[in-house]
């Protein structure tokens, strides 16, 4: 109940209407505890909203992103996923080799994110990156 009041709370503080499918959207995403693609959500999501369609979905999910709620990622299979904006940011880093993913801590990028804005005016999404290439696994049994 508190977090449908929340997630309420959250549409209406963002001039967004309150609806059953925007509200299971929500709540898959904040109870998801992995990334997620716009298929996973909608399969989830109808569970609590029957009538959900799948353009509702990835239009939620497009809101949503450009509210800062929702990172938007892909990482690496070509599909983009969905998580929950957390307080603390979350990075990845992904294998072309082999799929594998492990996390890499924020303070890691933080400062190549100040300095690209320092040095090149780029402004980044310094909250999800992805990082690809090879792991230390795939690269050791290559050189064997």
């Amino acid at each position: 109940m508190v977090c449908t009041t929340e997630s309420e709370h959250l549409l209406r503080s963002n001039e967004l209407r309150v609806t059953r499918q925007r509200l299971a959207v929500l709540s898959v995403l904040r109870h998801s505890d992995q990334h997620i693609t716009a298929a996973d959500v909608y399969e989830r999501a109808r569970a609590d909203a029957p009538e959900l369609n799948t353009s509702t979905v990835y239009r939620t999910l497009t809101q949503l992103r450009d509210l800062g709620l929702v990172s938007q990622t892909d990482l690496g299979s070509g599909e983009r996923t969905y998580s929950w904006r957390s307080d603390r940011p979350h990075h990845h880093l992904v294998c072309t080799s082999c799929g594998g993913m492990s996390e890499l801590p924020h303070d890691f990028l933080a400062s190549f994110s100040s300095r690209l804005q320092s040095e090149f005016g780029f402004e980044t999404d310094p909250d999800h990156w992805a990082v690809y290439g090879r792991c230390k696994r795939c690269v050791s049994s290559e050189q064997e």
